[in-house]
C-alpha cells in the first residue's frame, strides 16, 4: 500500500462518516480526484462551503505519484490507495498495417499481436506500411492499378497493397520484337532473342548417344551441336556450309539386312520347288504336283539356288544389281 499521503484539511468536528464528510466552515482543500473505477486522475484544489461535503470521486487522502507515468487506485471502502503501478492507459501500439491503438486501461496490457515499435513516417496518400518479424517496418508505395510485366513480357495489373515487384519482373513495358524474335527480361533489361520455340533441334552427331533430337522450348540460339535442318534416314552432317548429305556407310547395314531378307525369301521358294520336284519323282506321274515339267527347268532351279547362295559374296553387294532369276520358283 502507498503511505505518507498528506491531508491538508483543518476541520474541528465532522458531522458524518468519512464517506460523507461535511465541513463546519467554508474553505479550499487539496484533493485527489479519481475515476468511477477508482483510478487516480489528478490532484487539485476544491472549494467547499460550510455544511457541504466533497464532490463525488475525490478524496482528501492525497496520492502523489512517485514519478511521472505512475498511478494508483483508490478503494473507497478502505479509504486507501493501492500499490502504485505504471499507468498503461495511453501506451500506444500498432497492428502490422500501422494502425495505432492505445491500451486504454491503467492496468491493461499489450495484446499478443501488438507491435510496440512506432512505424516510420510516411505519406498515407501515396504509401502504406507493413511489419514483418524478419525485417521490421517496411514502407511501400501504392501501386494499385499499375501494370507490370514478367520475364516473357506478359502484362499484369497490381491489385494489392504492400506490393513488391517479384524477381524477373519489370515495371518497364517491353518493346515489340522483330519477326522471328521474342522479348525476354535478362538481368533487368529487355532483350530480343531469336525464337525457335516449338521447332525440332536435330543433333549433328547422330552416333553420339549423349546428344538427342529435342523440341525447342527456350529462346535463343541453338547449341553448336544441333541444327534446325531435318535429315533423311541415311544422312550424316558434313559441315555448317554443306549441311546433311547422304552417307553410304550409314545406309550399308540397313541395305545388307534388306538384301539378305530378299535373298532368303527367294531362296526359300527355290528350295521348296526343288524339294517338291525331287519327292514327286517317287510318285506315279498322274499323282505329281510339281510345276516343273522337265530336267531343263530343274537345272534352272538349281542355278537359281547357286546364284542366290553366292549373292552376299558379290563384289558390289549390297548396292549392286540383284541377280536375275529364272522365275520358275514363283
Amino acid at each position: 500500500m502507498i503511505n505518507n499521503y498528506s491531508n491538508n484539511v483543518d476541520f474541528d468536528k465532522p458531522v458524518s462518516t468519512m464517506k460523507a464528510v461535511f465541513f463546519d466552515k467554508t474553505q479550499i482543500v487539496q484533493v485527489s480526484r479519481f475515476t468511477q473505477d477508482g483510478w487516480w486522475i489528478r490532484n487539485e484544489s476544491e472549494h467547499v462551503a460550510k455544511g457541504t461535503a466533497l464532490s463525488p470521486n475525490c478524496t482528501l487522502n492525497l496520492y502523489k505519484p512517485s514519478q511521472e507515468g505512475m498511478i494508483a487506485r483508490y478503494d473507497q471502502k478502505t479509504e486507501k490507495w493501492s500499490d502504485e503501478i505504471e499507468d498503461m492507459t495511453w501506451k500506444p501500439f500498432w497492428n502490422e498495417s500501422g494502425q495505432r491503438f492505445i491500451i486504454g486501461e491503467p492496468d491493461g496490457d499489450y495484446p499478443k499481436w501488438a507491435i510496440r515499435e512506432e512505424p516510420p513516417e510516411y505519406d498515407k496518400e501515396t504509401h502504406t506500411v507493413l511489419h514483418s518479424k524478419e525485417t521490421g517496418w517496411n514502407v511501400y508505395r501504392i501501386h494499385i492499378g499499375r501494370p507490370f510485366y514478367d520475364e516473357w513480357g506478359n502484362e499484369f495489373i497490381v491489385s494489392d497493397y504492400n506490393f513488391e515487384l517479384p524477381e524477373k519482373h519489370s515495371w518497364e513495358e517491353p518493346p515489340k520484337p522483330d519477326t522471328g524474335y521474342a522479348i525476354k527480361l535478362v538481368d533487368g533489361q529487355w532483350l530480343q532473342l531469336i525464337d525457335h520455340r516449338e521447332k525440332m533441334a536435330y543433333a549433328k552427331d547422330r552416333d553420339n548417344r549423349a546428344l538427342i533430337d529435342y523440341l525447342v522450348e527456350e529462346l535463343g540460339e541453338l547449341p553448336v551441336t544441333h541444327t534446325l535442318l531435318a535429315y533423311e534416314p541415311y544422312d550424316s552432317w558434313v559441315s555448317d556450309e554443306a549441311g546433311w548429305q547422304y552417307d553410304i556407310d550409314r545406309h550399308r547395314p540397313f541395305k545388307v539386312d534388306e538384301e539378305k531378307a530378299w535373298r532368303g525369301s527367294e531362296l526359300s521358294k527355290v528350295l521348296n520347288r526343288i524339294d517338291q520336284y525331287e519327292k514327286d519323282q517317287q510318285y506315279p506321274t498322274d499323282l505329281r504336283t510339281s510345276p516343273i515339267k522337265n530336267s531343263e527347268q530343274f537345272l534352272q532351279l538349281l542355278q537359281d539356288r547357286k546364284t542366290l547362295s553366292d549373292y552376299p559374296e558379290a563384289q558390289d553387294f549390297p548396292f549392286g544389281e540383284r541377280p536375275t532369276l529364272s522365275g520358275i520358283a514363283s
